[in-house]
Formats: structure tokens, sequence, C-alpha cells
């Protein structure tokens, strides 16, 4: 409703909804965005995978240096 104007007339609104219909059908069917968002879905998955390694790793080095620490000072 417009305001001082009474409401929209019909096919104004017809139009647009078809306008944004045709857009969602449109975003819908593009593969571009597809192939983008499944490059960062597989982005996320190797990050977490990186942070998850990193726990290890890092006890593993933690270990050598203990280790390299103890052989010098005997």
């Amino acid at each position: 409703m417009r305001a001082g104007y009474g409401p929209e007339p019909a096919h104004i609104i017809s139009k647009g909804m078809h306008k944004m219909k045709n857009l969602l059908v449109k975003l819908w069917k593009e593969e571009e965005g597809q192939d983008l968002t499944e490059y960062a879905l597989l982005l996320v998955l190797l990050s977490l995978a990186a942070v998850g390694a990193l726990g290890t790793l890092a006890k593993a080095i933690n270990g050598t240096f203990t280790n390299a620490a103890g052989n010098l000072t005997t």
C-alpha cells in the first residue's frame, strides 16, 4: 500500500511477482554459482581437516623438541 495513495493496482503487483519469479528461476538454474559453492565447501572441509591435524602435529613437534632438549642436558 502506498502511503496516501491507496492500494497498488493488481497489474503492477502481478508484474513485480512475475519478475521476481523469473529471477529466482534464473538463479536456481544457473550453474556458475553452484560451482563456486562447491569450491567454498571443499575449502571449508580442507580447513577443518588441517585444523584437526594441527593438534597431532603439535604433539609430535613438542615430543621431538622435548627429546632434543633432554639429549642436550645429558
